[in-house]
């Protein structure tokens, strides 16, 4: 009986201690960003683009992005990101000197994948609008001509993060454009793509 009587009273003990002094999460500082929120990310990347078509020069550029970033910690890290690109390639076939300059605007989802606490897969789609100029030359003519049409992309990559606001990404991509000439012509081309960038977040 004297047995039940302290268990019974360290009970109570134990129960009147926890009320009276009840445990808290840490909250964080009002203002301040959690894993939670989307956190802004600019980041800057370098391409080069092997064109697919003949006709077509291998075209090397850069493409400024703009990202809302998850950094929650889980396995798979979402981004969305706004992009805006700029190529240029000339090269020679049979005597003809051509020029070709592509200019997109994409839309585009990652999801990055941990393989470490520092590396992390980043697979990623984007999808927009490109406008291009080609022009063709020899000894005998000059031509130039203006297009644009749908644009997408489907890529790959490793990105290996150098501090809690900074990583660096080497990745494959590979995009297809259909650029259209006034409603007549069609030009269909894909191009396989090196991409090496630098990204900071805020």
């Amino acid at each position: 009986m004297k047995k039940l009587l302290s268990l019974v009273a360290l009970t109570a003990m134990v129960v009147s201690t926890a009320s009276a002094a009840p445990y808290y999460l840490p909250q964080p500082a009002p203002g301040e960003l959690t894993p939670y929120d989307w956190q802004p990310v600019y980041s800057l990347e370098g391409t080069y683009n092997f064109s697919d078509k003949d006709g077509i020069p291998d075209m090397a550029g850069a493409r400024l992005n703009f990202s809302l970033y998850s950094d929650a910690v889980s396995t798979v890290r979402h981004q969305v990101t706004i992009s805006a690109g700029y190529e240029y390639g000339k090269e020679t076939y049979e005597e003809v000197r051509i020029t070709g300059i592509r200019l997109p605007l994409t839309l585009g989802y990652d999801a990055n994948i941990a393989l470490t606490d520092h590396v992390m897969l980043d697979l990623g789609a984007r999808g927009g609008y490109a406008w291009g100029w080609g022009k063709e030359e020899n000894e005998l003519f000059d031509w130039k001509e203006s297009m644009g049409g749908f644009t997408f992309g489907l890529g790959a990559g490793i990105k290996v993060k150098c501090s809690d606001s900074i990583y660096v990404k080497v990745g494959y991509e590979f995009n297809r454009t259909f650029f259209q000439d006034c409603g007549i012509s069609h030009i269909n081309f894909g191009q396989h793509g090196i991409v090496v960038g630098v990204g900071v977040r805020f």
